[in-house]
C-alpha cells in the first residue's frame, strides 16, 4: 500500500456499498436475493422436475465454506439450504403450475428451506417418459446447476487506499478472495451437472466519466515500486474533485456445464451468456503536493 504525508488536512469517509446483476438466458422467474448490504449474491430460478440434488445454494467452494466477505460489511443472504421434491400423480391443477396439460403430465412440487427456517415452494408440470421416470433432459439439469451458482461481489482494493490524487496513477484491483472459480451441481436420474463461473475481466467505472477495462483482476501494488508507475490496470485522475466521486468495479464471469453419467462419461456440455457482479466505493481526489512513504 502507498501512503502519503498531504500538504492538506483532510478527512475523508469511504462507503461501501454492493449491487448484484445476474443475467441469465431466458429464464422464467429471475429472483435473485440481493440487497446493497449484501456482500455476495445468489440468483435461485425453479426449474422443472428433478430430484433435489443437493443444496439448492450450495456455494461451490469445495469445501464447505461460507463466500467471503466482498470488501465491505455487508451481510449474507438468507440462503436456501436444503431442497427436495415431492410427485403427485393424480393432482389436476395447482395455484402456481396452473391446470393438468396432458395425460403424461404430473405435478412436482419443491420445498426449498432457508438458512433462518422459513421454507419456499414451487410447482412445476412435468412429463413421464414410457418407464414412468420424469423426462429431464441435460440441458434441463445444467440450468438448475447455473442457477445454483454463488457469484462473489468483488472486494475493490486500490493504491492509494481511499484519497486519490491528481496525476499520481491509481492502481486498482479485486481482492483475491473474491476472485475465484466458482462451481454448483445438480443431480437427477443417474446424470450429474457441474456448472462453473470463471471471473475474467473487470470493468472500472472511475467517478469521472472515465472507465477502465482489464483483463484479469488487476495487480497489486507492492513496496518497492515506482510510486509515479502506471499498472496494467491504473487510471489516473487529472483535475480534483469538490466531492467524492463514485468508483464501480464490475467483474465479468464466464459460465460453462457439463453433464455425466454414473460413470463420469460426458453426457452433454455448454457454455451460458455471461454473467456480472458489482461492487461500489467511493473516494476523492485532491489536489496536493505529496511526499511518498516507502
Amino acid at each position: 500500500m502507498r501512503t502519503r504525508r498531504l500538504a492538506i488536512l483532510t478527512s475523508t469517509a469511504t462507503a461501501l456499498a454492493f449491487v448484484a446483476i445476474a443475467a441469465h438466458p431466458a429464464s422464467a422467474d429471475l429472483n435473485p436475493s440481493c440487497s446493497d448490504a449484501d456482500d455476495w449474491c445468489e440468483v435461485e430460478v425453479e426449474i422443472p422436475g428433478g430430484e433435489g440434488g443437493g443444496s439448492g445454494t450450495d456455494p461451490g467452494t469445495g469445501d464447505g465454506a461460507e463466500p467471503p466477505a466482498g470488501g465491505g460489511s455487508g451481510t449474507e443472504t438468507d440462503a436456501l439450504t436444503d431442497c427436495t421434491s415431492s410427485m403427485l400423480p393424480d393432482a389436476d391443477a395447482h395455484p402456481q403450475a396452473g391446470p393438468r396439460p396432458n395425460d403424461r403430465s404430473v405435478l412436482v412440487i419443491e420445498t426449498c428451506t432457508t438458512e433462518t427456517g422459513s421454507s419456499i415452494q414451487s410447482a412445476e408440470w412435468v412429463e413421464l417418459g414410457a418407464d414412468g421416470q420424469m423426462q429431464l433432459s441435460p440441458e434441463l439439469l445444467a440450468q438448475r446447476a447455473v442457477d445454483r451458482l454463488v457469484l462473489l461481489q468483488p472486494g475493490i482494493e486500490a493504491s492509494p487506499e481511499t484519497v486519490q490524487l491528481v496525476q499520481l496513477p491509481t492502481w486498482l484491483w479485486v481482492s483475491a478472495t473474491t476472485w475465484s472459480v466458482r462451481t454448483a451441481q445438480a443431480a437427477a436420474g443417474g446424470l450429474t451437472a457441474t456448472a462453473t463461473a470463471t471471473p475474467v475481466a473487470v470493468s472500472w467505472d472511475m467517478g469521472d466519466g472515465s472507465t477502465v477495462e482489464c483483463d484479469g483482476r488487476g495487480t497489486e501494488w507492492e513496496r518497492g515500486t515506482d510510486p509515479e508507475a502506471a499498472s496494467d490496470c491504473s487510471h489516473t485522475y487529472t483535475r480534483p474533485s469538490s466531492e467524492e466521486l463514485p468508483v464501480s468495479a464490475t467483474v465479468t464471469w464466464q459460465v460453462t456445464w457439463v453433464v455425466t453419467d454414473t460413470g463420469g462419461a460426458e453426457v452433454a456440455s455448454g457454455a451460458e451468456p455471461d454473467m456480472s457482479t458489482t461492487g461500489q466505493t467511493a473516494w476523492p481526489v485532491l489536489e496536493s503536493q505529496a511526499l511518498v512513504e516507502r
